[in-house]
């Protein structure tokens, strides 16, 4: 009987490779991962920003189509802000807008929108609907008087010039004045 001489793989080269496929695999993971980070972290801040924006576009709409005929239009404390408006989102017609900024966990700020339908001369009481607005790190909208920014107005006129904090962001919102004949 003959036997053949054929040639195989020995185990050294076995292990050889499967220590290179392993190395290789492992680095193609962990860059699918950071990958899968990347675009966690890019989703987050776009989210962020959306909802940042979203509050910014609504409560700038609202300001400038103001409701100016009662004896205190609008309040600005820290943990609200009312005001009358000709800019609803539940209703018709001049509503009393309310944003209220409730404490949340690990010192976030989680903010409520309340509507009522009718103006009736009494801002700061409880609102007919309400929305979810969004969890921010911080929240703060200060009104520009007399080349001061105060933390709390309240007043029959409304400011012209707002700025508005969000988390890191620092918005502004700019009110042209009516002349109301």
């Amino acid at each position: 009987m003959s036997f053949k001489k054929s040639r195989g793989f020995t185990l050294l080269e076995l292990l050889v490779v499967v220590t290179l496929l392993s190395i290789v695999f492992s680095i193609v993971g962990l860059t699918f991962v950071n990958n899968i980070r990347g675009i966690r972290d890019i989703q987050t801040e776009i989210n962020s920003q959306v909802k940042n924006l979203s509050l910014l576009n609504i409560l700038s709409k609202q300001l400038f189509a103001r409701y100016n005929k009662l004896n205190e239009n609008i309040i600005i404390e820290r943990d609200r802000i009312s005001f009358y408006t000709y800019y609803p989102v539940f209703f018709e017609g001049a509503v009393r807008a309310e944003y209220i900024f409730e404490p949340h966990e690990n010192n976030k700020v989680r903010v409520i929108y309340e509507e009522s339908p009718y103006v009736d001369g009494k801002l700061g009481v409880e609102g007919v609907k309400k929305q979810f607005i969004g969890i921010f790190e911080k929240v703060a909208l200060e009104p520009l008087l007399e080349d001061r920014w105060l933390e709390n107005y309240r007043g029959k006129n409304f400011p012209i010039i707002y700025r508005l904090i969000l988390d890191d962001s620092t918005y502004y919102i700019t009110i042209r004045r009516r002349i109301e004949k």
